[in-house]
């Protein structure tokens, strides 16, 4: 049963932090795409939170699918925050630029032309449109983040003295 619960700890801190990622982007209006970095070690500690008890500290071929894992899901937490940049930021940052470069311009209009705008592209495409090359950096970063998070035995020791295990 504990080998079935192992990856949630994974998959929960992803979704978490595309949650919070998206989230920092509506409030500051910042990208910020050093926060994968985040998202890679929520998702390495939740891999080992849920995985220290159903996994023995020297089985390294389980901790490196375990460390795979990890950073998959890593990836997906930063689809997961792009994705909800997109769909809770994108019409409105679209009618603030609109209304900057057009001054008289009101805001139930600039809203109105945004969402035309928004409708005119797939969400992948406003994904790509937001994204930077850095943000591929910083991606690569939190795989690695997460992967390494889970498969360095001290940081595995370190989690089984908190979490007990052992």
């Amino acid at each position: 049963m504990k080998i079935i619960i192992a990856p949630l700890g994974g998959l929960i801190g992803a979704i978490l932090g595309g949650i919070l990622w998206a989230k920092y982007i509506q409030w500051t209006g910042n990208t910020a795409g050093f926060i994968a970095i985040g998202i890679g070690a929520l998702t390495g500690i939740g891999m080992l939170l849920t995985c220290s008890g159903a996994i023995e500290t020297n089985a390294k071929k389980h901790w490196l699918m375990v460390a795979f894992g990890a950073a998959v899901f890593a990836i997906a937490g930063i689809f997961i925050g792009k994705y909800l940049d997109v769909q809770w930021n994108a019409v409105p940052q679209i009618a603030e630029q609109l209304m900057a470069n057009e001054p008289n311009l009101l805001e139930e209009a600039a809203i109105s032309i945004a969402e035309t705008q928004y409708s005119g592209q797939t969400k992948w495409e406003h994904m790509k449109d937001r994204m930077d090359w850095f943000d591929l950096l910083f991606g690569l970063i939190a795989v690695f983040v997460a992967f390494y998070i889970t498969f360095n035995s001290r940081v595995r020791n370190i989690i089984y003295k908190f979490g007990g295990s052992n």
